[in-house]
């Protein structure tokens, strides 16, 4: 379906009431018309509001009702297409979503996304160029909040210190481990309590940045 790509809306094959329907409602219609991963497309865009005319007001509400009426393969491909174009997302939506998911503590959300986000830029073969654009959006998106930006520079820029001479362009390094400083260091100013993080380098690796995220901000 059109909307499954992001760019639908009711008048390119959803019924008229569609958006009357409980978000429950409106997965079990996609359910019925469209492929698994079509519809984990659709759940994600729709709660991001980029499928036009279309609203998912409790993104848990619309996964739950595919995970408990998927069976077998149609369950293990929703799962698997939701999961993956979660971590794909640009990462001002990948930050929106995991705040709709509420699985993670929102003060901390920033920095864990900063501390994983060295291992996206190596998946996904991403210049400077193309991190450059995505910090600059997030940083505009979180104007209301910068504390959140702030947060994810230092988890980000951590990764980065122990990360280094490993198996990214140098130039990856050189670019972003002083990155926007003066925002970070407004953040300390703002926020008298917190300090500079010392994290010891056998605390993390490239492959697995498992810092724990309060442990960067006290």
């Amino acid at each position: 379906m059109p909307a499954c790509s992001g760019r639908g809306g009711s008048g390119n094959g959803f019924p008229d009431d569609f958006n009357s329907l409980s978000d429950a409602g409106k997965v079990a219609y996609m359910m019925q018309h469209a492929s698994a991963d079509s519809v984990a497309r659709f759940i994600i865009y729709a709660s991001l509001g980029r499928v036009q005319g279309v609203t998912i007001d409790t993104l848990n509400n619309a996964t739950l009702q595919a995970y408990e009426n998927y069976t077998d393969t149609a369950l293990q491909t929703f799962s698997w297409e939701f999961d993956r174009l979660a971590e794909e997302l640009p990462l001002y939506d990948k930050m929106r979503l995991r705040a709709l998911v509420g699985a993670e503590d929102p003060q901390g959300l920033g920095l864990t996304l900063g501390l994983e986000y060295m291992n996206q830029i190596r998946v996904k073969k991403m210049s400077v160029a193309q991190v450059k654009e995505e910090l600059k959006a997030l940083k505009k998106s979180c104007a209301d909040n910068p504390d959140v930006y702030a947060r994810f520079l230092i988890g980000f820029r951590t990764v980065l210190r122990y990360d280094r001479n490993s198996d990214m362009p140098e130039e990856i390094y050189s670019s972003f481990l002083t990155y926007d400083e003066p925002a970070v260091q407004e953040y300390y100013s703002r926020n008298k309590s917190v300090q500079v993080p010392e994290i010891q380098s056998d605390t993390i690796t490239a492959q697995d940045p498992s810092i724990p995220a309060d442990s960067l901000l006290n």
